[in-house]
């Protein structure tokens, strides 16, 4: 074997140990496994759920004990679920879009280019800013809710302020007056309902009429009634009778009334009075329109 051929393997070996030795060194140990799963129980529980990710990632390397890799792969696949997500779009003010825009989060750098692809956030409140060359630099303030995926967000650089991140202020809707019904509606409503209530009423008295009078007709047949019980029932029979057609009129004239009112008044700007008056026998309806 000459010198150098033998020079030529000592160097190969010795390149393929460093190597041996760099790839033993990257696997992490059983005690940075568990450190890795316990540190991301505390990333998760401050929702930084992408880096309680990495170092759940970091502990399901074959290194690791079976155990701690099957808990650690569980706990990626839950982040995975949790961790939202959002689609970026950046457009310059005639509409055009920016691809080249270096987009941070609180400061860190989430990416240097928008193409389209949804990128990784932690939940909670945010400030996100937008730079690229030529352009005023924008930022905008998201609240990113956990499980979210693909939310979209378009902002616009170099249309001033207002167009990247911030909506103009509006002034107030100033609407349209309305007109009232009108003093004469208002009394054609109160006049109808009036009506309506002396209605049921006459229905009551007019069905407690009709009860007492069959049971009079079987006490005393053609009003020939042998006892006082017989003759109590006929007037009150009668009574209640008088009573319901009182109010069926007194309905009626209400009814009637609210009709003639209600279309014969227009809507008015500002109502008069109405005063409605129900007695027995007796419906008053005053007012000023």
């Amino acid at each position: 074997m000459t010198r150098d051929l033998r020079i030529g393997l000592a160097i190969t070996f010795a390149l393929t140990m460093v190597g041996a030795r760099s790839a033993r060194a990257a696997d992490p140990t059983t005690a940075e496994c568990l450190s890795a799963n316990e540190a991301s129980l505390a990333a998760r529980g401050q929702s930084k759920l992408r880096d309680a990710r990495a170092k759940l990632i970091t502990c399901t390397a074959a290194s690791c004990p079976r155990d701690v890799r099957d808990e650690c792969a569980r706990g990626v696949n839950e982040i995975n679920a949790a961790l939202p997500t959002v689609v970026f779009e950046a457009k310059d003010a005639a509409g055009a879009d920016l691809i080249a825009v270096k987009v941070t989060m609180d400061g860190e750098t989430l990416t240097d280019h928008l193409d389209g692809t949804a990128i990784a956030v932690d939940p909670g409140a945010h400030t996100f800013s937008f730079e690229t060359p030529g352009h005023p630099k924008a930022e905008k303030k998201f609240v990113i809710r956990e499980g979210e995926k693909g939310r979209r967000e378009q902002i616009v650089l170099g249309g001033g302020e207002a167009s990247a991140g911030t909506t103009m202020p509006t002034g107030p809707a100033i609407a349209e007056p309305s007109p009232g019904l009108g003093g004469q509606r208002i009394g054609a409503l109160v006049a109808g309902g009036a009506g309506v209530v002396a209605i049921g009423v006459g229905t009551v008295f007019g069905l407690r009429a009709k009860s007492k009078h069959d049971d009079a007709q079987k006490i005393c047949p053609d009003r020939q009634c042998p006892n006082m019980d017989g003759v109590k029932l006929w007037n009150d029979a009668i009574s209640a009778g008088n009573i319901a057609t009182v109010a069926f009129v007194v309905g009626a004239v209400g009814i009637a009334g609210g009709a003639v009112l209600w279309f014969t008044g227009g809507r008015e700007s500002s109502g008069g009075t109405t005063q409605v008056g129900l007695g027995p026998g007796t419906f008053e309806l005053r007012g000023t329109w």
